[in-house]
């Protein structure tokens, strides 16, 4: 394993358990994406199994970062950063939206921005880039 995969592996663990005690998880998204799918796109028994799967593994949050986190550190590196997107769900947008809204409110603290969930997102989000096969 090399050394910016253990690295990963190392930070996904922290970043999923961070999720854990925050309660952050990326189910609401996936749901989203699957209603939007069904609505536009396709809308068939093969694509709700598949949501229902995508649905589940994001449900787990910081568990899915740390087995996503376990995976890179086993060599599978893209299931792994694949996991771990799943658990941190599409967060990242998440966060930078209510930043944006914030600040055009005028109602933006760092604070908002600091708190364990936040930690945790941005934390699983380094540990996929430092991932590498």
């Amino acid at each position: 394993m090399t050394s910016r995969n253990s690295q990963a592996m190392g930070l996904a663990i922290v970043a999923g358990i961070l999720l854990l005690i925050s309660g952050v998880s990326g189910m609401a998204t996936w749901e989203t994406i699957r209603d939007f799918v069904s609505t536009h796109i396709m809308d068939n028994d093969i694509i709700h199994i598949l949501f229902v799967i995508l649905i589940f593994i994001a449900s787990l949050g910081g568990i899915s970062v740390i087995i996503g986190g376990f995976l890179i550190g086993k060599k599978k590196v893209r299931t792994g950063k694949f996991v771990i997107a799943l658990g941190a769900g599409l967060g990242l947008i998440g966060l930078l939206v209510s930043l944006i809204i914030s600040v055009f409110e005028g109602s933006f603290t760092i604070s908002s921005y600091t708190s364990v969930g936040a930690i945790g997102l941005i934390l699983s989000i380094v540990a996929r880039m430092l991932a590498v096969k």
